[in-house]
């Protein structure tokens, strides 16, 4: 269980020894420019308001995962932020405190269908998986935009596509989706694998990473393909004509979410730091700077905001996928795609 996490923890032991002190907070997050927005617009004011230092590590869920599992005897990490299968693994090998009302009070106000499926994360925003496409180029072609997943697999797409592999976030649960639309689902995701076997057939590039999926769009290798909102936003603001749709099929997303370490020796100030991204002012910055969707019911956010995330009527249409179910076959779930399907 969990053996890819296990590998990389053996090779993160020592990588940000000596990092912390016993008085910060080290927050780990994704880096880039979502660093450089976070530090500036949420962590800053919140070293201010709780008078506590804060030190940001700019590390993927995977990282940090890896991280908080071989430096578990001494920890590194007090809070992590990550996706929301990160946040289900990680509890699961039991690296992280509870949370309920008494240290997060804002937990009390998550929608419904957003409360993670374990009691150790708390659900702080949402990033929608769904389908992108070249405006312009369908335009001109006099082509439909696609609107559901299936779409993906149509024969005037032949080698016109762009996804990430499984072992992505975003592939994942395209993956679970997949399955969705074919019958099944995250307890039976054969029929996912039914689809992506002629999906494979249309893919030109299995993108390692958001640059490999910008290169294949701007460069009109790829059409169409799937990603996340916040990505395609990020992309649009530079000009370039990719439009988001969200699938018919459903919004199978990635939850941003927050845990406290387990053996945190700023626990208190952890805790705080997790409440804080729950309050309405916090999230409706994130919403701002991030394109993340509140999880946290009641926010309204500006019109030109509000088109760009998943919030109000659209939070019932995302996906609960009951990722307690999925961390033990996910291993199996990647080898497999990697061998059948990205070859």
């Amino acid at each position: 269980m969990f053996k890819k996490t296990l590998l990389l923890a053996s090779m993160c032991v020592g990588v940000y020894a000596g990092a912390a002190n016993a008085q910060a907070l080290v927050f780990a997050g994704p880096g880039g420019a979502w660093q450089k927005l976070m530090e500036a617009e949420v962590i800053a004011p919140f070293r201010q308001q709780c008078a506590c230092e804060v030190q940001y590590l700019a590390s993927t869920s995977n990282e940090s995962l890896a991280r908080i599992v071989a430096t578990k005897a001494n920890p590194e990490i007090d809070v992590m932020y990550s996706g929301d299968l990160q946040q289900v693994e990680g509890s699961l090998m039991n690296l992280f405190e509870p949370l309920d009302t008494s240290r997060v009070p804002n937990l009390a106000k998550l929608y419904p269908n957003l409360r993670a499926p374990v009691a150790t994360s708390a659900y702080t925003g949402l990033i929608g998986g769904g389908l992108i496409y070249n405006k312009k180029l369908f335009a001109d072609k006099g082509l439909t935009p696609p609107t559901s997943v299936k779409d993906l697999l149509k024969p005037e797409f032949k080698n016109r596509v762009v996804v990430e592999g499984a072992s992505s976030n975003y592939g994942m649960g395209m993956l679970v989706l997949m399955a969705r639309a074919n019958g099944g689902g995250a307890d039976n995701i054969e029929p996912g694998f039914e689809l992506a076997k002629q999906l494979r057939e249309n893919v030109v590039v299995f993108a390692r990473n958001p640059a490999d999926t910008t290169r294949a769009l701007q460069q009109e290798t790829a059409w169409l393909g799937w990603w996340g909102d916040s990505r395609a936003y990020t992309l649009a603001d530079t000009g370039f004509p990719v439009g988001y749709v969200n699938a018919v099929e459903g919004i199978p997303p990635i939850i941003m979410g927050a845990s406290v370490v387990k053996g945190s020796k700023v626990a208190p100030n952890a805790y705080k730091l997790v409440d804080y991204l729950l309050s309405p002012a916090v999230q409706v910055k994130m919403a701002e700077i991030l394109s993340l969707g509140p999880t946290v019911q009641g926010i309204t956010l500006p019109p030109k905001v509000s088109d760009r995330v998943i919030d109000g009527p659209e939070v019932a249409q995302v996906m609960t996928i009951d990722w307690t179910k999925v961390a033990d076959k996910k291993d199996g779930w990647i080898e497999r795609w990697n061998r059948e399907i990205q070859r």
